[in-house]
């Protein structure tokens, strides 16, 4: 029995719980339905249940229901067929808020369902085991359904053989018995089918699925679907199987929009939805009918429900080349219907995916999206490019593509002048901020020098910014003769003109939060003014020329000097049609220099809205080599475009350290004309992109660089503008002066410009007899000067140079100039004034990008280039660099198959299995390229390859963007030896731009070629997905129980409980083990084969099985290392699995096939201890002087009671009896291997008596018996015993029936102890003159020694001499009594050392036999008179004893002066030897030290007196 359990209630505690219950009641019936805090079904509200994703119940074709309330009464039954979308439908009534469903149940149902708060525990009895079926639940000790044998179960009707019980949802455990008698073991409650309802069959001595499952429906809202998912649990919906994925009553839909170029053949793609619910349903997106209007972009329109996580793809029927998972975003701002709104829109590109608004993407009306024709081309890499063509005056009044010409020498200034309207267009913008916007770039040749200045101020008076006609820095932006008139050259470029970083769309900015209209694709697309078009855009890709050196290090390329490169459309009317690539000069085309006054001829420039005509054109009319005519299909004019402007967007890496293969740095080089600004970030789109390098203005060639390996970008040659400190304005080179440094404008005629100091001299520099300081730095057009180097100075002087005959000026109240810009001249210091020294050739200006940080090189960035043509005359471009263009996106994917094994192994495999793969690029080693690893739970990092190897677990994806080099073979193995498991392999290469297939294949190693299969100059989007499926297997485990000679069969009824837990990785370190619900099947004793029905364990993993039972646990991994443990049961030891030895535990290795294990038992009793403790003097004691007896006690009663409220009785123990003799070191008398078979409690009483031989004299023995109670439980775990001491006297004569009111009504201690101790004895000094009279003050002392009449005087005198030694004596003085008393002397050696000589040396020995441990020894002591009282001479005679003298422990010595009599110890004449007891010890040290005094003292004392 479960004799742990059967405690009853006191009567107070009844009574509480009563009162307790009471007031509850009385609560509730106060508060009404206040305690039902959730809402009710209403009437007609439909329920439907979704039962397709759990396998046990998706076969079945009807169900039972049961609408109930929380307490369970039932306020609807019916049994409904599933319908054609494969749900169960039923209509609610009102005031439900749980629904039971039930099918297949052999039996009626309890009249109402399990209540709110509780699970249902049925019990199938049809072998009749238990003629009065009790359950006892429980979860601890303190909260059971009842006192044992606990609640009499409920018949599901008369006939029937089925019981039931409704315990606590938190009861984990149960026993059912026939009324506290015949019972099973200790069963935990299986929750694996039903958190609600359990099902045990007696019969089989097994849980079963019961397939009823009760329903929470109290949130459920209007019309509710609920899931029974696979780990048999319910969800509710947010959707309903009988609506069309399309039509969601319940759902909220949201217009959206998909935007992905590569869809560009798809009529429609789809998206599928709920990743976060359990419905699954896909709708379609249709091609838009408005997609001209952003022709520059495929768009796909559709419904989609807000909040559902779903993924956009290509296919309907598979996933290849779908989005990521999202959803629609939040922001109300997205909540539009229309082109004109911002509805959301979805774009995927090659770089990444998003949410936009459909405002914010491609939202351009491009002029045409123009393919091009070098894509085949294996030299030429094509990077996405927007072109802007500017409308001139001419184009605007004549049409488009008609550029305005030179018809004679007189009109040059017209020819000048050919953007009037655009600029207007830009000014007007420019009007809006004009006090921020500082610099607006104006187009045409704006020159204002000699006779053309009012030519000059005819264009330009009216438009912003520009009137200051006087100041050459506002010039220079518009006209590079400002920069030459300013001190400069025609070829510097000028900075601050743009803001220094991109908007978050990527777009150009002329300050913060203002779009650059000259780059504005979504406003010039449509913009007009005064009445006339301004721009027009084209999408399209421009050409790098490539070269690879022998090193392995390609450069890309394109230079229009001398006709290297050329670019241009070829047209059909007035539409381009491609852009095309031509090498030579038969493609070039020619600028005009020599038409706006040059002197050094004409030569080639970038012109791409221009064609080669043959000769005759303005264009080439000096060109002789030009033959080639491309303008066909064109309607243009000879003359040339020269207001355009083209955005390069380049994907592109950069090595580790930005090193090369050569190991020279990766760089970015630029020379030409006009404006370029080059933009550096790591977003796709050039979102918030920094600016790198800064080359602006009407300049002619100027040329500038960014190295990657120093992250330094160098501008070559820069005019910079000082004319405003502050920070409102758009140049980068204004000036901000930090708070602790003050600057000076430099002067090229101070040659050494510095500050002459003479207060603390100890920051200067010591030059011809004075101190100086030195600017810190000579930059930007300014002697730079920190706080930090001045120390403690307060005055100065500015001096030319390192010489105080320099002096410039004396400068007084030095806080007063930092945070400022200063013009120092003779005898002037002032502050810097804008326009004063407005304009400052830098020369050669570099800046740290990317804060000087390395990029890093598994990383992929974008760069951003504008090129503006706008100076007319000639158009040069030039641009190099050898970073690596990206074109490819390699992403490697794992997804794992687990088959049948129940949901909570197949988390665990999917969140722990660890897959390797390696991957070779053209068969080389690719260590050191980087991925992006991107987890199932959405998380990304940056790794690197090793060995050429990455890792991957499920649902993970390995992008390898640009990492390989696009056509390269790719060679992908995978490894599954990280695993202990076993799988198969499988995978399948889908191109991600459209979604098809590839190939694939059913093995590990997997190769191809990393390119688009149907467009290879395309941006390759390749996935390689690997799927792997575990490999199951069974294990067969039967029961078989022999007898105690481990030979004979013994039969037996008795249940055997099992765990088994998984370890799916062995001694490694990913698994612990842990257990499952696992399915198994039995087979019952005698049967010939496995039942079929499927039963589960518990999520504990247990089973129970019988002697001649078998179960097979079905779906286990092979390769899984199982772990069995059988549970103890009292009377049975593990014995055998098989062959092998097995002592509770079992662990092996699932292999394919063969994996059957017969467990064996043992009949055997379980070995129980009782103990006791031992002291003598109060220490441990572990000697052998005593012996202790352990006495089983009969059956007794005990004050426990039954169901009938008789006594629980102790087994009888009256067969075990023993003595033991010697504790342990620790004191600890055990007795061991008490045999005990049946549980429950047993009583044993223990006795002490002296060991035969010894001398009772010596020992003050206890006078107690202690009692001793241990329980052995049912699980054979022992308690710890408890003990109850008893006065030996008290319970003499008594009967072991009459020692139980001992036991039932004393309070127990933990532990057991007989406490002796040795007898002591004492030493008594009397000290007596000649006369008779009492000698007060004289002192005496003792010591232990090794043995009798050892020592002499003189030996004394060392020991008292040695400071050690001395410290192990102690003494005492006679009283005025003239006595000195030794008491509390210990009669045996105790270990703690004595006096002894060796080699004739005296010495203190640290051992000695220690009674503590049995060695009895007696000890023997030296008594001496070593310091009398004044006026007396010592007597140094020794005296040795030992106690007991005679039989007695006290012994008088009487001492008279001069001499000394004999002891008296009960009589006259004995010599005896005193020994000073561990008592006093601890006063040896103060009294020896004294005594060391006083022994000088006597000496002394002595020697006066012979001198007397």
């Amino acid at each position: 029995m479960k004799l742990g359990k059967k405690l009853c209630r006191t009567v107070k505690k009844s009574f509480s719980l009563v009162l307790a219950l009471t007031i509850v009641l009385s609560v509730c019936a106060v508060s009404g339905t206040l305690l039902n805090v959730f809402a009710a079904t209403s009437s007609g509200q439909k329920i439907y249940i979704n039962l397709t994703k759990n396998k046990e119940w998706e076969d079945f074709s009807s169900v039972t229901y049961r609408f109930a309330k929380d307490d369970g009464t039932v306020l609807k039954t019916d049994t409904v067929s599933k319908n054609s979308s494969g749900v169960f439908e039923t209509t609610a009534p009102s005031g439900a808020t749980r629904i039971e469903l039930s099918s297949g149940v052999n039996f009626t149902l309890p009249e109402k369902t399990v209540a709110k708060d509780s699970r249902r525990i049925y019990l199938k009895n049809s072998n009749n085991t238990y003629n009065e079926a009790y359950a006892y639940s429980w979860v601890n000790d303190t909260d059971s359904n009842a006192e044992w044998p606990g609640v009499a179960m409920t018949k599901t009707s008369s006939e029937s053989d089925y019981y039931y019980v409704d315990v606590k949802s938190s009861h984990k455990n149960v026993i059912f018995s026939n009324k506290g008698e015949t019972q099973t073991s200790d069963l935990g409650i299986n929750d694996s089918y039903s958190a609600d309802n359990a099902l045990y069959d007696a019969s089989k001595s097994q849980w079963t699925n019961p397939f009823i499952k009760t329903l929470d429906i109290s949130g459920a809202s209007g019309d509710t679907e609920f899931y029974l998912t696979t780990d048999g649990s319910f969800k509710e919906s947010k959707y309903l199987s009988v609506e069309a994925s399309d039509k969601q009553s319940k759902a909220t839909y949201k217009t959206v929009y998909v935007s992905n170029d590569d869809w560009k053949s798809l009529t429609k793609v789809y998206a599928t939805f709920d990743y976060n619910d359990a419905y699954e349903g896909t709708v379609e997106l249709t091609k838009d009918t408005k997609d001209t209007k952003v022709s520059g972009s495929v768009v796909f329109k559709g419904e989609i429900p807000a909040g559902a996580l779903l993924r956009f793809h290509p296919n309907e029927h598979n996933l290849n080349g779908a989005s990521s998972a999202t959803s629609y975003p939040t922001g109300s701002e997205y909540d539009g219907s229309g082109y004109s709104d911002n509805t959301a829109t979805y774009v995927k590109t090659a770089r990444g995916e998003g949410w936009t608004k459909f405002s914010e993407i491609d939202n351009v009306n491009y002029g045409a999206v123009v393919e091009n024709s070098f894509k085949d081309n294996p030299n030429i890499v094509g990077v996405d490019a927007t072109y802007f063509d500017y409308w001139s005056d001419y184009e605007q009044l004549h049409d488009y593509l008609q550029s305005q010409g030179k018809k004679n020498d007189g009109d040059i200034e017209n020819y000048w002048y050919q953007f009037d309207n655009f600029n207007s267009y830009i000014s007007d913008i420019a009007s809006k901020y004009q006090s921020t916007w500082k610099y607006p770039l104006y187009f045409g040749n704006m020159f204002k020098g000699d006779k053309w200045y009012s030519t000059f101020k005819t264009h330009a008076t009216g438009l912003t910014n520009i009137n200051n006609y006087d100041d050459n820095y506002y010039y220079a932006v518009n006209n590079s003769n400002g920069m030459k008139w300013g001190g400069g050259d025609y070829n510097q470029s000028l900075q601050g003109l743009m803001y220094n970083r991109l908007d978050s769309k990527g777009d150009l900015q002329v300050i913060n939060g203002v779009k650059a209209p000259y780059f504005d694709a979504e406003a010039l697309s449509t913009a007009k003014y005064n009445g006339a078009k301004v721009a027009n855009v084209y999408k399209s890709s421009f050409p790098f020329r490539t070269t690879t050196d022998d090193a392995g290090v390609t450069t890309y390329e394109f230079t229009s000097k001398n006709a290297a490169d050329n670019i241009y459309f070829t047209w059909d009317g007035l539409t381009p049609t491609k852009i095309n690539y031509g090498a030579g000069k038969q493609y070039g085309v020619q600028d005009a220099l020599t038409s706006f006054g040059g002197t050094q001829g004409n030569g080639y420039g970038i012109f791409p809205f221009n064609n080669t005509t043959g000769k005759g054109s303005d264009a080439q009319k000096n060109d002789e080599l030009n033959t080639i005519d491309t303008s066909a299909g064109k309607g243009t004019s000879y003359n040339h475009n020269y207001g355009f402007g083209i955005r390069l967007d380049i994907d592109f890496r950069v090595p580790k350290d930005g090193l090369l293969a050569d190991d020279k740095p990766a760089t970015f080089n630029f020379s030409g004309d006009d404006d370029l600004w080059v933009y550096i970030g790591e977003d796709s789109t050039g979102a918030d992109a920094e600016l790198a390098l800064d080359l602006a203005g009407d300049h002619k060639e100027a040329s500038g660089s960014i190295n990657f390996n120093s992250m330094t970008a160098t501008a070559d040659n820069v005019f910079a503008d000082y004319s405003t400190p502050s920070s409102t304005s758009s140049s980068s080179t204004t000036v901000t002066v930090p708070s602790d440094e003050f600057w000076v404008g430099t002067d090229s005629a101070y040659a050494d410009f510095c500050l002459h100091i003479w207060q603390d001299k100890t920051v200067g520099i010591l030059h011809d007899g004075a101190y100086f300081i030195k600017p810190y730095k000579t930059s930007d057009g300014f002697y730079k000067f920190k706080k930090s180097q001045l120390g403690t100075n307060t005055e100065f002087d500015f001096e030319k140079y390192m010489n105080t005959s320099g002096k410039l000026y004396h400068a007084t109240n030095l806080d007063d100039f930092y945070g400022k810009a200063w013009t120092v001249k003779q005898d002037s210091c002032t502050s810097y004034i804008p326009g004063e020294t407005h304009a400052v050739n830098l020369g050669k200006v570099s800046k740290k990008i990317n804060n000087g940080v390395q990029l890093d090189p598994n990383k992929t960035y974008h760069m951003v280039v504008f090129y503006m043509e706008r100076g007319e005359a000639e158009s040069n471009f030039s641009v190099n660099f050898t970073m690596t263009p990206a074109n490819n996106d390699l992403k490697v994917t794992k997804a794992l198959d687990t088959g049948n094994v129940v949901s909570e192994i197949s988390d665990d495999l999917k969140a722990n299995e660890t897959f390797d793969y390696t991957i070779k690029e053209n068969g080389n080693d690719t260590s050191g390229k980087g991925y992006k690893l991107t987890k199932s739970d959405g998380s990304t990092s940056n790794e690197t390859l090793s060995n050429s190897g990455f890792t991957l677990k499920d649902n993970y994806i390995a992008d390898f963007d640009n990492s390989f080099k696009t056509g390269n073979e790719m060679k992908v193995n995978e490894s599954t030896d990280s695993s202990k498991l076993k799988y198969t392999t499988n995978w399948e290469l889908v191109n991600n731009r459209v979604g098809s297939t590839i190939s694939s294949g059913l093995t590990t190693n997997s190769a191809f070629n990393l390119v688009d299969p149907t467009d290879k100059k395309a941006y390759a989007q390749l996935q390689l997905d690997y799927t792997n499926k575990i490999v199951t297997a069974p294990l067969e485990i039967s029961k078989n129980v022999v007898d105690e000679d481990g030979k004979t069969d013994y039969d037996t009824n008795q249940q055997f409980t099992f765990a088994i837990a998984l370890d799916f990785d062995g001694d490694d370190s990913t698994y612990d083990y842990k257990t499952y619900p696992l399915e198994y099947q039995l087979k019952e004793k005698g049967a010939s084969g496995y039942s079929n029905t499927a039963y589960r364990t518990p999520l504990d993993g247990s089973f129970t099985i019988k002697k001649g039972e078998s179960i097979k646990l079905l779906n286990i991994p092979v390769g899984a290392t199982y772990k069995i443990t059988e549970k103890n049961v009292i009377g049975y030891v593990p014995y055998k699995v098989g062959n092998q030895d097995f002592n509770g535990t079992f662990v092996g290795t699932l292999a394919e096939a063969g994996n059957a294990l017969k467990f064996i038992n043992k009949v055997n009793p379980t070995n129980i201890a009782i103990s006791v403790n031992k002291t003598l003097d109060g220490q441990a004691y572990s000697g052998s002087k005593f012996v202790y007896t352990l006495t089983g006690l009969e059956s007794m009663d005990t004050a426990k009671q039954d169901a009938d409220g008789k006594p629980i009785k102790t087994n009888s123990a009256k067969t075990i009896s023993t003595n033991l003799e010697t504790p342990d070191k620790n004191g600890k008398v055990e007795f061991k291997n008490l045999k005990l078979v049946t549980a429950g409690v047993y009583r044993f009483k223990i006795t002490e008596a002296l060991a035969e031989g010894e001398n009772a004299s010596d020992y003050k023995m206890d006078t107690n018996t202690w009692l001793a109670e241990i329980e052995l439980l049912e699980s054979g775990e022992v308690t710890a015993a408890k003990y109850i001491k008893v006065k030996s006297s008290d319970i003499e004569g008594k009967t072991d029936a009459q020692l139980a009111t001992y036991f039932n009504n004393s309070s127990p201690v933990e532990k057991a102890v007989f406490e002796n101790e040795t007898t002591h004895g004492s030493a008594t000094v009397n000290k007596k003159n000649q006369t008779g009279g009492n000698v007060s003050d004289t002192e005496f002392a003792v010591m232990k020694v090794s043995e009798e009449g050892i020592f002499t005087a003189d030996d004394i005198n060392t020991i008292i001499k040695d400071a050690s030694m001395k410290t192990h004596m102690t003494s005492k003085k006679t009283d005025s009594n003239g006595q000195a008393v030794f008491d509390n002397l210990t009669i045996f050696k105790d270990g703690q050392g004595e006096f002894t000589k060796t080699n004739g040396n005296v010495v203190w020995s640290d051992s000695s036999d220690n009674y503590i441990t049995g060695t009895s020894k007696y000890q023997t002591y030296c008594l001496f008179e070593y310091k009398p009282s004044e006026g007396y001479t010592p007597n140094y005679t020794l005296s040795y004893f030992t106690l007991p003298v005679e039989g007695n422990y006290n012994v008088t010595y009487n001492y008279v002066d001069g001499a000394i009599t004999m002891p008296s110890a009960s009589g006259d004449g004995m010599n005896g030897y005193v020994v000073l007891g561990l008592s006093v010890a601890g006063l040896a040290v103060t009294m020896f030290t004294g005594y060391a005094i006083y022994y000088g003292k006597v000496r002394k004392k002595r020697r006066a007196r012979r001198r007397k």
